[in-house]
């Protein structure tokens, strides 16, 4: 088998994440454990193969288990809307970055949670038997290492190692939010803009979004798994793609990003504002004025952008 060459690029890095799902010669779907080979096909072309495939490489950058997304990707045409201040929108347009806020300084506690405490020990229960399993048939085990004792120590010590990772995993996930959905929403106004007479909303779409921030394959943006935590769990590595059933109502469109190089609440990543935005959405509440400074406002920072007044502002006749 050929050795891997760990020779990594942002350019493969985005290949894999727009490919990673079939194998780039026959079209073979992956599953689950199957093996991934990236890498490159003569004349530096990349490629993500099968094992049956994999000879076809000229250079094999690296080999992965392949696993299915924990989320489910927004269809790239799906509209997705952020509503804000007029601060928060100048922000925006002036530093040319999108805010990643940590999952630990959500107001909502159950950010990164696997469950509710009430179900913890079915939970650690659970994991145990999955680790003792892995104990037992780890290649090469000694019959040291398959004594009764050695196995429950190591399950009990792994156990311990995940469950305190949990708090780490909140201080170094990032996310920005994003509301999905084909309309403007009244609920969505009162809910995230503190002045509704002062705010506007973005109006872009899932493609546009990733798109405008340079298909940075550090960023996953997928859709939010709204559950009853009485009845099962989050899963253990996509814990920040599940929310409680009583944020339904927000219909979130996530972009996640995973950095332990920071001990920051955020982090600001660059984004090309005019690829971002489709239109601009001014609140159904804004006096006149503020209608014309938004104007001024995206005149001044050169912004190729539709402006236009809320939908909710169209009179009824009866």
């Amino acid at each position: 088998m050929q050795e891997m060459s760990h020779r990594h690029s942002r350019e493969l890095d985005i290949f894999y994440n727009e490919h990673k799902n079939c194998c780039t010669n026959c079209g073979r779907k992956f599953v689950n454990g199957m093996c991934a080979h990236l890498g490159y096909l003569p004349d530096q072309i990349p490629a993500v193969l099968c094992d049956d495939c994999a000879p076809l490489l000229s250079e094999t950058v690296v080999r992965y288990h392949w696993m299915k997304d924990e989320y489910e990707k927004p269809a790239p045409t799906d509209k997705l809307w952020r509503y804000m201040d007029l601060g928060k929108f100048i922000h925006l347009i002036s530093t040319g970055k999108l805010y990643f806020a940590s999952a630990d300084s959500f107001e909502d506690p159950f950010e990164g949670a696997k469950g509710i405490v009430e179900r913890k020990e079915e939970w650690d229960s659970f994991y145990l038997d999955v680790l003792r399993e892995a104990i037992r048939t780890v290649p090469g085990a000694t019959q040291e290492m398959l004594a009764p004792d050695h196995i429950e120590k190591e399950a009990q010590k792994l156990l311990t190692e995940l469950n305190q990772s949990g708090d780490g995993q909140r201080r170094h996930t990032f996310i920005s939010c994003w509301h999905c959905n084909p309309f403007e929403s009244e609920a969505m106004w009162k809910l995230y803009s503190v002045n509704t007479k002062n705010a506007v909303a973005i109006q872009t779409t899932a493609a546009h979004l990733y798109e405008a921030l340079d298909r940075n394959p550090s960023v996953k943006i997928g859709k939010v798994k709204y559950v009853d935590f009485n009845k099962r769990f989050a899963s253990i590595n996509g814990a920040y793609w599940y929310k409680r059933k009583s944020f339904e109502h927000e219909r979130e469109v996530r972009a996640v990003i995973i950095d332990h190089s920071t001990s920051t609440r955020g982090l600001s990543i660059p984004i090309n504002i005019n690829s971002l935005i489709d239109c601009l959405f001014i609140s159904p509440y804004a006096p006149k004025w503020f209608e014309e400074a938004i104007h001024s406002v995206v005149e001044k920072y050169e912004l190729h952008i539709p402006v236009v007044h809320s939908d909710m502002t169209q009179r009824p006749f009866y």
